[in-house]
């Protein structure tokens, strides 16, 4: 128990660390930086530990977890009046499924290299489930922040503005 308590710290501050740095390169406001680690370490290691515990796929859990930076996301933004996507998508980044796209990349230029049926049926069925564990994960990413911003889209149009907007009039006047 303690070593995965370990294990879980230890990811949060290398998925910190990452999101800081993301964060950082997208040029937002200065105030933004530490929420972006945070995000990103709270979701990451809560991903990481829905995984080691055995509850949730990994696509599943990304899910679980781009949905919490979602939602968290819009709660930071609103008290720094800033958009919410300026702060949820650097924390996104460290879940992106680099290794899955790398061994799929292997793969099929191992498929492309081997003689033997065998092999070549072994390299093809490692390329799919790498790839499909790509795009699943990608997908989760994707649907799980933008689920959150679409239920929250007026809330998040009020954030940089400081007042409440009405969007029905808004239509209405064109």
């Amino acid at each position: 128990m303690v070593d995965l308590m370990v294990s879980v710290v230890v990811d949060a501050m290398f998925a910190a660390i990452a999101g800081l740095g993301f964060a950082y390169v997208s040029s937002p406001p200065k105030r933004t930086l530490l929420y972006s680690a945070l995000l990103a370490a709270v979701a990451h290691s809560f991903r990481f530990l829905m995984l080691q515990t055995g509850l949730l796929s990994i696509a599943l859990a990304t899910l679980i977890a781009s949905f919490m930076i979602g939602i968290l996301g819009m709660f930071f933004a609103k008290r720094l009046k800033v958009p919410a996507e300026i702060i949820a998508f650097p924390a996104l980044l460290p879940m992106v499924p680099g290794i899955y796209a790398y061994k799929s990349i292997l793969a099929i230029l191992s498929y492309t290299k081997s003689v033997e049926i065998e092999q070549k049926t072994m390299y093809l069925m490692l390329f799919f489930d790498n790839a499909i564990t790509t795009m699943t994960i990608s997908i989760a990413l994707g649907v799980g922040v933008s689920v959150t911003l679409l239920i929250f889209y007026e809330q998040s149009l009020m954030v940089t503005r400081g007042v409440r907007c009405d969007l029905k009039s808004k239509r209405e006047e064109r």
